[in-house]
């Protein structure tokens, strides 16, 4: 697809402003507009411009058409002014225009607040019909998404819940996606003390590391409070740590003073401010509940940071990253992009060699895999200096704006053209160096991997007010409608007094709701309803039954999430497991599908077969069937009824087989497209991971075979060195230099020998007396050979860093299978059994009850 279009409004594309002629200095109105293939960002982004380029109207522009292009969005807004993307004047009223602009900016220009806000109106009118837009385009933003603003640490806007709990990681990690997300939190944590966080070096790392593990590998969710304890006495979750016992390893005393460090943390003020609020759950918080035709709306989640201290900004951010890498990895693979990332002034978070703060790791994670899953990372800042330039180098979308200093303008260049490199594109640097050095406000030079050349743009008009950075309070006052409608919400699940009828009776409603909502239609017979006879049905077996009722704790729940539409309540004992007080077995119908997929490489001869598994439950007339979530489900096996069960009616707009073949070649369909096999390669070792390892495995395979590898190219430069050593002793009496130091020719990478010293460590015999040129030609010798010797060590280490380099790289090698290679082996409708669990409340839940 092109980058330009005649209209603005197409699908998949961002309108991001209009090609710009640095000969008039004037944006070509008479070209079609920059339409900028949002699918490109899956190669992610980097948006550079000095204070007054009109980067954050740009970036604002970029997050408008993603919300307008029903892709959520998450903003990390460390300076306040991504807040402007809820300033949103569909009527360009004046008055609201008054309301949130600057009083200061009116008084410099002598004007009245109400004239400046209609300058500021006229003015929005005025750029958004020189863009090709109007006020019509504000309210279609407005009613594409939803914005919230969240406040870490603060109340001011929606809070969240982060120091409460660390919670172990939902589903089965990957070991090593497990020890990152360990070491993450760790260092997160650490941060706030001001106490150094090293995973090797780092004693309190390596505690409070060994703490966690051994608490999320069983399943446990651990406060602040706890940790703390256990800190003090671990003795009952971790014996030891590597070879010594734990007391060993870190004294209590010395535990003691870390066990004070964090409990000062628990015992300030501010921290309620950080345990309060809904936790971070992006499979929640990504999309609004749907509404009562079961639509969802993109959300755009703003975190502003701007209240933030340094070492509070890192410490969330470090755990907000972590989140968003371990959410990206749950997603099923996509070419679409599914969400995007904006961090806006990324300055200190991923900083070049050496630093490496806590949050660089999961954001080089991020744009090395995240692509994969159709999540876009795009970062900003003022100063390319800031950047890790080997870590973005993914990067293959740059937007360039007017730059500060030389320095960095010659950073930025040498960054473009490693891009240019990895990705295969060419650029002129003589040519980019004049451009970026001409450039003026809201003109960008846009260099695409995806495009043949650069091109400039000049950025659209923003449909948002940017007034500027916001202030706690005017985000307080943004959120107020947002904290109100949750609060409502709220007050109707609460119990309300006998005193007041009216809540009762709101209660009451409200209860009978969630009863509706948890119990299916059921159908009081001992068997299936009645289906055709072509159709090709599945039952799945009913796991072992749970305790008994009223006992304590029921071990089957304990481990069950209530399905999202009833509460969770709460026994009197025993800690959060719920305790029905009665229960059925209900069969409700879903959509069975288990299909075969094999993944072919002749060239690299791969021949791999993957089985996916869903059961999708049946969606609402006029919906899309899901297909994204694989379940936990064998093979199916004939029937396997319970009795005494209720089951559930059939809709009838699926009670047919014609209609289930539809969906069967639907699926394959699916698969086709979206199914991968993901491996690991190196392609300088010429190495390709086996199905299913982890990448840390792999990487040792590349360093046992780069090792081998580097052993070998420096014995033939060991060859090379000692002939030409031989060759300068050739040239003097042997008795005038100390014996050579022979070298054994097997030697590892880890331990390189030199060559040796080219005097004996022994006091050599004293030599015959040398003539006059003699001596100058030895003295000649022994400075060669010592520049020889010099030469060898640097060609050692130039070697060992060469194959240790060769060592780490490592890209993603996906196969996809061809429509011939997709077999759906099992496909019909499936009966699928629930326990349909009734509380003391008069609440109901359903949870699943097959295997």
């Amino acid at each position: 697809m092109s980058d330009y279009d005649t209209g603005i409004e197409t699908p998949t594309e961002f309108y991001l402003g209009n090609e710009y002629d640095l000969v008039t200095r004037k944006a070509r109105l008479d070209l079609p507009a920059v339409m900028y293939d949002h699918r490109h960002l899956l190669t992610h982004g980097v948006i550079v411009g000095m204070t007054g380029s009109g980067k954050t109207a740009l970036s604002i522009c970029l997050l408008e058409e993603a919300a307008i292009d029903s892709i959520p969005c998450i903003i990390l807004d460390v300076k306040g002014d991504l807040c402007n993307l809820l300033l949103q004047f569909p009527e360009l009223d004046p008055k609201d225009f008054q309301h949130w602009m600057n009083a200061d900016d009116a008084q410099r220009r002598g004007e009245t607040p109400e004239v400046f806000a209609k300058g500021l109106a006229d003015r929005w009118r005025q750029g958004l019909e020189e863009t090709r837009q109007s006020a019509e385009r504000i309210k279609l933003l407005k009613d594409s998404a939803e914005w919230l603003i969240y406040t870490p640490g603060s109340d001011a806007g929606l809070p969240l819940s982060v120091l409460k709990t660390f919670s172990a990681p939902k589903g089965k990690m990957a070991r090593e996606d497990l020890n990152q997300k360990i070491d993450a939190t760790t260092s997160a944590l650490l941060g706030l003390t001001g106490i150094s966080s090293d995973p090797i070096q780092s004693r309190e790392h390596i505690l409070i590391a060994q703490l966690l593990k051994a608490a999320w590998e069983n399943d446990e969710d651990l406060d602040l409070k706890t940790l703390i304890r256990r800190i003090q006495n671990p003795y009952e979750y971790v014996e030891t740590i590597g070879a010594f016992p734990v007391d060993e390893f870190y004294p209590e005393k010395e535990r003691l003073k870390l066990a004070l460090a964090l409990n000062n943390i628990l015992a300030s003020p501010s921290f309620s401010t950080w345990t309060e609020g809904e936790p971070i759950d992006f499979d929640e918080m990504l999309y609004t509940p749907p509404d009562a035709t079961g639509k969802k709306k993109p959300r755009h989640l703003i975190f502003y940071l701007a209240h933030l201290e340094d070492t509070q900004k890192m410490f969330f951010l470090t755990l907000l990253l972590d989140e968003v890498l371990t959410w990206t990895r749950r997603q099923s693979g996509t070419t679409g992009l599914r969400a995007l990332l904006y961090f806006d002034e990324v300055y200190g978070f991923i900083p070049p060699h050496p630093a490496n703060p806590p949050t660089k790791l999961p954001l080089m994670m991020l744009l090395k895999q995240a692509r994969a899953f159709g999540v876009s990372i795009v970062l900003a800042t003022q100063n390319p200096v800031d950047l890790d330039y080997k870590a973005i180098s993914n990067a293959g979308t740059w937007m360039i704006g007017k730059l500060q200093t030389e320095r960095g303008k010659a950073r930025l260049l040498e960054g473009l053209e490693g891009v240019a490199a990895e990705r295969g594109t060419l650029t002129d640097r003589a040519y980019l160096e004049s451009v970026i050095s001409a450039l003026g406000s809201r003109v960008f030079l846009v260099h695409n991997v995806h495009k043949s050349k650069p091109f400039l743009m000049q950025t659209r008009f923003a449909l948002s007010f940017l007034r500027g950075p916001m202030t706690r309070d005017q985000v307080a006052e943004l959120m107020e409608p947002y904290k109100q409608a949750r609060k409502g919400k709220k007050t109707k699940v609460a119990l309300a007094p006998k005193s007041e009828p009216a809540n009762q009776q709101a209660n009451e409603d409200f209860k009978e709701s969630i009863r509706r909502s948890a119990a299916p239609t059921t159908v009081e017979t001992s068997g299936p309803p009645s289906l055709p006879s072509d159709m090709t049905v599945f039952y799945l077996p009913v796991k072992q039954a749970p305790t008994p009722l009223g006992s304590n704790p029921d071990p089957f729940l304990s481990n069950i999430k209530l399905e999202k539409s009833a509460p969770q309540p709460t026994s009197s004992i025993g800690g959060n497991h719920p305790q029905p007080v009665s229960r059925k077995l209900v069969y409700q119908p879903r959509l069975l599908g288990i299909a075969e997929v094999n993944f072919l490489d002749k060239k690299r001869a791969l021949d791999l077969r993957r089985v996916y598994r869903f059961l999708v439950e049946v969606p609402a007339p006029g919906f899309p069937i899901s297909w994204t979530h694989e379940a936990s489900i064998p093979d199916p096996t004939g029937e396997s009824l319970a009795r005494d069960a209720e089951w559930s009616e059939v809709p009838a707009d699926w009670n047919s087989s014609k209609k289930l073949t539809t969906i069967k070649k639907d699926l394959a369909e699916q698969l086709y497209r979206d199914a991968k096999f993901s491996l690991y390669q190196n392609d300088e070792l010429e190495l390709i991971s086996q199905p299913g390892e982890e990448i840390l495995s792999f990487l040792n395979t590349c360093k046992a075979v780069a090792t081998r590898n580097g052993d070998a190219e420096l014995t033939k430069e060991r060859d090379k060195f000692t002939t030409k050593e031989r060759d300068l002793r050739s040239k003097v009496p042997a008795e005038a230099l100390a014996p050579p130091v022979i070298v054994d020719k097997t030697f590892s990478l880890a331990d390189i020998p030199l060559l040796g010293r080219f005097f004996g460590s022994k006091s050599p015999p004293p030599p015959a007396p040398l003539s006059k040129k003699t001596g100058e030609k030895v003295t000649e010798v022994k400075q060669k050979l010592a520049d020889l010797q010099a030469e060898w060590e640097r060609k050692q280490l130039a070697i060992r860093a060469k194959w240790e380099e060769i060592a780490g790289q490592y890209t993603e090698l996906l196969l996809k299978p061809r429509k011939s290679d997709v077999t759906v082996t099992h496909f019909g409708l499936a009966w699928a059994p629930f326990w349909q669990n009734t509380y003391a409340d008069g609440t109901a839940a359903r949870v699943p009850a097959y295997v």
